[in-house]
Order: C-alpha cells, then structure tokens, then sequence
C-alpha cells in the first residue's frame, strides 16, 4: 500500500510540473490577470521601502501562520540572546510535546549547541525543538517567550495577532493575518543577522560534545531544490531573499517570502492553500512568483544617481558670509554641498512616472541666527538643506532628503594690523563713501553687465558688486528707487511673495529668503518698487499693508519682480525688462553735465554777441584812411 500511495503522490507531484507555470502572463494577459487567478484564500503582496500595500486578497482576515510563526521567534531571539556563539544545554523542552510527524532538527535533553545552531535549525529545516530550546534559552521559560512574541506584536502594530508557541504547531489561540506578517518581515529584514540566515542554503549543526552532527538544507524552494528529491525544480527565483514556509492541517500551506530587483523589496504573504492537495506545495512558490512579477511591473526606484543624471538635481549652493577678508576673491561667498548619495525614491510607476525635474527643489538652507560668520574652513558644517519633490503631478511638495550643508571653500576672516580678528564686517552699514556715489536705477531689455545687473540678497538689502568689492544699494528717495554706496535714507527693504490667505483672497506676505525662480514685490517704507521710469531712477508706488503686515492692495504687474539665479546672485525683471544701475557713479555725470552747461554758456554768448562783433568790424573798415 505504501508503495501505491507513494506512486500517487508522485504522479500528482508529475502532473502539476507539467502544469504551466503562472509566473508569466499568458499571450495578450497581465500579470494582474494572473494574481487574479491565484486560488490561495489570504494573499498581501507588501512594498517594504514605501510602507504600501500593492495586492491584498482577504489579507486583513484571521488566518493560521503554522511555522511561519519562527520569524518572530527568530528576531525576538536575536534581540534578547545576547551573542548566537553563546552555548545552550538543551532541556527537555527539546523532546517533550512534538509528535512523530512533527518537523524537527533532533535535539535530546543534554545536548550542548549553540545560540547560531538553533536559529539555523529553527529557519532552514523549521526545527520545532528549536524553537522551544531557544525560548528557554533567551527567556528562561516558553511562557515568557510567548509574552515576549506578543509584546514584539503590538511593538510592531500587528494588531491581528496572538501567539501561545514559539514554534506554530496548531492552537485556535495562535493566529495572525497575512498583513500582519507582511509588517513582521519587513521589520524582520532589517536585522542584517536575520537576513543571512534566511538566504543560506545549507548549515551543518554540530553538537559541543560529538554526540550529534546534522547537515541541513533550506526548505525554501525559491532558494534550493534537490536533484531527484523536488519533483518541481522550477522554483529558484533569481531575485529572492529568502522566507518562511509553513504547515498544519489547519492553517495550510503558507509562505512568507520577501524578493528585491532594482531597490524595489516586495513581501508576498499566501496562507491557507489546503495541505490535502500535494500540488499546492509548489503551488504557493509560482504564486508567490507571480505576485513578485507583478509588484515589479508595478513599482519603480529612482537612486541619487538617477536624481542627478535624469532629472538634474544638484546639491551646490554659494552662501554670503559676514566678517570676511577684503581680500577674498569671492567677496566672502562660500560654496557648499549636501551629500546626496543615500537618496533614494521607490513608488508606483503611475504615480512617479511623470516626474520631472521641475519636481525637484531645495528649500532655501538653514544657516545659525545671524548668518555664516568668517573664518570659514573646507568641511565645516554651515547649516543644513532640505531637498523637496512632487510625488504626485500637481500635488502638494513632500520633503524627500535633509542634510547637512558642508564647506567645500575656505573664506578667511577680516585680520587688522597685528593680525587679530576685527569687529565682525557688517557689508550693510559699512561706510564706503559719500552721498555723491549716487548711481541712476534703471531698466532695460538687456541689463548689461554682470557687475550692474546681478543683485545680492541680503539682511534684507539689494546690491549690486562694483570691482568685486564696492556695494550699490537700493533705497528709497522720497518718491523714486535709486542706488547708491552710502544712501541718503533707510536702504532695507522687505520681500514680499504671493500667497493665499484663509479667506482665498491673494495677498503678499513677507518672505524672510529668496528662492530662484519665484517672485517678489520689493518695498521700502510702504513703498513697492516698479519698473516705470521717472526721471533716471525708478518709480516708487504706495501699497496697502493691513494689520497681519500682508500686502491687501496698491500692486500693479509693475512692482512685481522674478528673481532668476545667476552666479552668486539674482538677475531681477518685470514686464521682460532686467533691473539693473548704470555704470559709473554720480560724481561723473555730474562733471559731464558741468561740462555741458559750460559748452552750452558759451554758445549762447557766441551767439548773444555775434551782431555786435559785426557792427564793430564794419566801422573800423569804414574810417580806414589809406596811404
């Protein structure tokens, strides 16, 4: 009889191999139709890097885990045994309560392994005895291992799961859901122990004192099939980490198994295939493969590689600093980076794919109160930067990355002449000249040179950089914007961005940083500066500033300025036309508008004088007596 029985076993075991198998989408399907088909009543496929549920079939309902149960006994040993070399007398708790058919590595009271040997043999062969030796080894009793399962749990939000055993044999009591063991493994695989465990293959145990000695291999069938033993050899998936299986008579057949391709790490969880049928054996690992093809369609993973080279992101920034050196080249600006290489984005195609790189921003950095102070070194940490995406098109910016912004140049600090270090240099109130530095403020389609056009943002000033080191400043005077070294009045201002207040009307409020791209109305004194010329400076335009210091009213297109990055500064325009100063100071209009008046003087006098010059000529001629 048993020579039959096992020929019907094994001719099953044939007829299912022959069986397609239901990875791939058959001609014209998909693998969803095929995850439709899987006939396993609970079934969760889980993205362990974006906490998502990709499939679930029944997966938040009570089910059974069997053996399974042993990735919490394995972490709540790893967690609490204090070294795997450490050596364990068995008691016994090794041959007490396990029947003839019940999965064992064969361990009898006084045997002496290790911590490692029982953790092997709970994970690779599913010894039931291990996993009641190290309960009593990491816990001193099983009861209190138990508590401690249940406690890792709740730790873990498994919110459908109990336990009574270490091991999984069968208790009305001992239950799970497939979602709850999704979250098990996936904080499971982040035990980098744990994680060699479940991909070795084979293990040999070997007793302290000769009496026993076992080799043992994977029940994993992702992992390891045996030559003449597996009748379905088609199982090794390429991509697989590893797992659990699991059976009893009630629970099933189950599987855990977890598998990673390009940074995407799926967690296919299938309980409660019924155990009579032989051919679910292999039927959980095709299953589990479809699934895993499917999540893998359906999932992409951008790197920072990826970040850099497809959507061009960069992770530079030029940051002004205060008490600098005259001497510095850069005028006290410092260059620094964020490192950027652990930066990655995993999600479902349909909600990354249409990223650009537009989607990506850094918000402006966090520099200590006060600002970056000089001396500065190569590798000081000067602040920190947050780094910014669209997941969704259209969507509310999410924070992807923060990081610590690092110097990658020096800028001395300002010495005097014994070589101490100065008052800190204060390029705002710092006297420069006189009043007659005036410079006109102007606009144009074009702007002209870097050194009149590129303005600096800073303490709530706008300059502009002549010869590297002298600063024009934008100020008020009176009813107009002009530029000068050493103003007559105030020159801070306020920016001020569009935004949406609690009632849906636009206002502008203050903006305490300038981000690239974005624009701004600039005001001074409740006025807004506008890109309507009077005279040769700028028109200055009254706006309404209402008691939460928002802008309600008074701004026209003309007070509106985009600020667009350039060097080390900003390139300002309205209506298309660049802000900018004109070149050369006041002192030489003034000599040329001197020179003029002269030159125009004298013509008039010319001119005034011209009949009478003639007349005096005229009468010399006439008296003339010649010899």
């Amino acid at each position: 009889m048993k020579r039959i029985f096992y020929i019907f076993i094994a001719f099953l075991m044939l007829l299912n191999a022959a069986l397609p198998a239901a990875a791939a989408p058959s001609n014209g399907g998909s693998y969803k139709d095929e995850v439709d088909k899987i006939t396993t009543p609970n079934i969760l496929l889980y993205e362990a890097n974006t906490d998502t549920v990709v499939y679930e079939k029944n997966g938040y309902e009570k089910a059974y885990p069997a053996s399974t149960t042993k990735i919490m006994t394995c972490i709540v040993a790893l967690e609490n045994c204090g070294s795997i070399d450490r050596q364990y007398s068995c008691g016994w708790e090794a041959q007490n309560g396990f029947g003839s058919k019940s999965s064992l590595l064969g361990l009898k009271y006084g045997y002496v392994v290790t911590i490692k040997d029982l953790l092997y043999g709970l994970m690779l062969c599913s010894g039931n005895d291990c996993g009641a030796c190290l309960a009593v080894a990491v816990a001193g009793s099983i009861e209190r291992f138990v508590e401690m399962m249940n406690e890792k749990a709740v730790e873990y939000g498994m919110t459908g799961t109990h336990y009574t055993n270490p091991h999984g044999l069968h208790d009305d009591d001992h239950y799970t859901t497939a979602y709850d063991m999704a979250l098990l493994m996936r904080h499971a695989l982040e035990n980098d122990t744990f994680r060699e465990i479940i991909k070795t293959i084979e293990y040999t145990v070997v007793e302290a004192n000769g009496k026993f000695t076992k080799t043992i291999q994977t029940s994993n069938k992702f992992l390891y099939t045996k030559e003449g033993i597996d009748w379905d050899t088609t199982n090794e998936y390429e991509y697989a980490i590893g797992g659990k299986t699991g059976e009893t008579n009630v629970a099933g057949y189950c599987l855990v198994e977890a598998a990673e391709k390009d940074g995407v790490t799926l967690i296919a969880v299938l309980m409660g295939d019924p155990n009579y049928d032989t051919s679910k054996f292999y039927y959980r690992f095709h299953s589990a493969r479809t699934l895993f093809d499917y999540g893998f369609d359906r999932y992409v993973h951008y790197t920072s590689q990826d970040l850099v080279n497809s959507f061009g992101v960069t992770n530079g920034f030029n940051i002004q600093t205060s008490n600098y050196s005259p001497d510095d080249p850069n005028n006290g600006f410092v260059t620094a980076e964020v490192d950027i290489s652990s930066v990655e984005i995993t999600g479902l195609r349909e909600e990354l794919g249409h990223l650009t790189a537009q989607d990506f921003f850094w918000h402006e950095p966090e520099l200590p109160e006060g600002g970056v102070s000089a001396p500065v070194k190569i590798g000081d940490v000067i602040g920190r930067a947050a780094l910014y995406y669209r997941p969704q098109a259209g969507g509310a910016e999410q924070l992807l990355f923060e990081g610590d912004l690092v110097a990658t140049s020096a800028v001395e600090a300002a010495q005097n002449a014994v070589g101490e270090t100065e008052e800190p240099f204060d390029i705002v109130n710092r006297d420069t000249g006189s009043r007659r530095d005036v410079c006109n403020l102007n606009v144009s389609k074009n702007g002209g040179g870097a050194e009149y056009t590129v303005w600096a943002y800073y303490e709530n000033t706008l300059f502009t950089m002549q010869d590297g080191l002298i600063q024009h400043y934008l100020f008020l005077d009176e009813d107009v914007f002009r530029s000068a070294r050493v103003p007559a009045s105030d020159n801070t201002v306020t920016l001020y961005k569009s935004i949406v207040d609690e009632s849906g009307a636009e206002v502008y409020a203050p903006a305490d940083h300038v981000e690239a791209g974005q624009s701004y109305v600039i005001v001074s004194q409740g006025m807004a500066l506008s890109s309507v010329k009077k005279g040769r400076s700028l028109k200055a335009v009254p706006v309404t500033i209402d008691e939460r210091g928002y802008i309600s009213g008074g701004v026209t297109p003309d007070a509106v300025w985009l600020f667009t990055a350039n060097g080390n500064g900003y390139q300002l325009t309205s209506n298309g036309l660049f802000l900018h100063r004109s070149g050369g100071d006041g002192l030489l209009f003034w000599i040329f508008i001197a020179i003029l008046a002269i030159a125009l003087l004298i013509i008039v006098y010319l001119l005034l004088t011209a009949k009478k010059r003639r007349h005096s000529r005229s009468r010399r001629g006439r008296y003339k007596i010649y010899r």
